[in-house]
């Protein structure tokens, strides 16, 4: 069972890099503006997500999606901010701050439940200037990546069968966060 969770999770992991090489592909050529503050946080707060269930639970091989997610988003932060192709409004501080405050939670707690919960409300609160965006405008968010990522978190559920709740939580976050962005660029827009 083992080896079949460590392929599935490096299959999630291959996906969701696909997914945002593609996302960064559609920042370079400028078809995609990224909310800098959202990629960003989201880095951090998958990076320290994965960090806090290691050090909780120990290494699981649905954390390998996470771990590309993490390297993935600093990546499309970077480059969209290095190449000023990036949305950023003045309203988007006031869910940093926000984000900031989970943030303050999820670190000061040394219980892994209570840490992935904050990370997750945290991850929410700063995605909503991208999903704003996504809702106002659904074609500056429109790329495949979306669906790579459902596809992705969706690998990663399917390695969490057999184990504690807390491994499913992050991934089903990503499902719905991911699910909804394909709705909002692709159904809906």
């Amino acid at each position: 069972m083992h080896n079949i969770e460590k392929y599935i999770g490096l299959l999630a992991g291959i996906v969701i890099g696909s997914a945002q090489f593609i996302y960064l592909l559609n920042t370079l050529s400028r078809k995609i503006s990224p909310s800098v503050l959202s990629w960003f946080g989201w880095a951090c707060l998958m990076g320290t997500s994965v960090l806090s269930q290691v050090a909780g639970k120990g290494w699981q091989w649905n954390l390998m999606s996470l771990v590309c997610s993490t390297v993935g988003c600093f990546t499309i932060a970077a480059v969209a901010f290095l190449s000023k192709n990036y949305s950023f409004k003045k309203s988007d501080w006031k869910f940093l701050v926000f984000g900031l405050v989970c943030v303050g939670i999820y670190l000061l707690s040394n219980d892994p439940w209570v840490t992935t919960v904050f990370a997750i409300i945290a991850d929410v609160v700063l995605g909503i200037p991208t999903i704003l965006k996504a809702y106002r405008e659904p074609a500056t968010e429109k790329s495949p990546s979306w669906v790579l990522g459902v596809v992705s978190s969706t690998l990663a559920l399917v390695i969490c069968r057999h184990h504690d709740w807390i491994y499913v939580l992050f991934p089903t976050y990503l499902f719905l966060f991911n699910g909804t962005m394909v709705w909002l660029t692709r159904i809906r827009g």
